[in-house]
């Protein structure tokens, strides 16, 4: 159901896409509900992954093809998901894409090596390892609920404004040619690809924890 909601969530961010596009005004309230639908699902998904998990541990433990399976799963809810999110939302120069794409790809390589290293991984009595190498990619949702706070709060570009990207949270930047150019990063996307090297990293130790309160994530009205 992991990977359900975060297929779900990809999918209902293009149909906002498809529903906002080349209209003259904003988006319509049935578009953003969608759009704000997208950014909770993955949220859901977690909730789905850590009850999958201690009906594993509670079973006496799980097959290598559910740690593949629940790996998969995690991939698309907590690192693609997040990633076709930021491009909905305004994300879309091409250093824009390539932080996104730098962003996945740690989470790809950052769940591989826990699959290969999570048997050396000192573990409790209930079988949970005691800490992760590098953030754990669910962690991401920390930047999934930033994005749906920009949903409530109305602060991201519209589909119609593929060239316009002052609509974005903490501006753009023109590091090199001119504006709107290949030169062109939004500031927010540095975040994205600092979050993926904290994924990656072998010195950065991490005790299991909740990745971020969502109790403030109320429909926006």
């Amino acid at each position: 159901m992991n990977g359900v909601c975060g297929t779900l969530s990809i999918l209902s961010a293009t149909r906002y896409i498809l529903l906002s596009a080349n209209l003259p005004g904003p988006p319509s309230a049935a578009a953003v509900r969608t759009l704000y639908f997208a950014h909770l699902l993955p949220v859901l998904g977690f909730g789905f992954d850590a009850l999958d998990g201690k009906v594993a541990r509670w079973m006496g433990g799980g097959s290598m093809l559910g740690q593949e399976m629940d790996s998969l799963a995690d991939l698309v809810s907590f690192g693609v998901a997040p990633a076709v999110l930021a491009f909905t939302l305004g994300l879309r120069t091409p250093l824009d894409l390539f932080a996104l794409l730098l962003f996945v790809s740690c989470g790809l390589a950052r769940l591989a090596r826990f699959n290969a290293t999570v048997a050396l991984i000192p573990s409790d009595p209930s079988g949970k390892s005691k800490y992760f190498e590098g953030l754990p990619i669910p962690s991401s949702l920390a930047l999934t609920s930033m994005m749906a706070w920009w949903v409530k709060q109305g602060t991201y570009a519209h589909p119609t404004g593929f060239t316009k990207h002052n609509d974005v949270p903490f501006g753009v930047l023109t590091l090199w040619g001119e504006h709107g150019g290949w030169g062109q990063v939004h500031v927010v996307s540095a975040l994205f690809a600092v979050w993926g090297a904290m994924m990656v990293s072998k010195t950065l130790r991490v005790r299991p924890f909740f990745p971020v309160s969502f109790s403030f994530l109320l429909p926006p009205s």
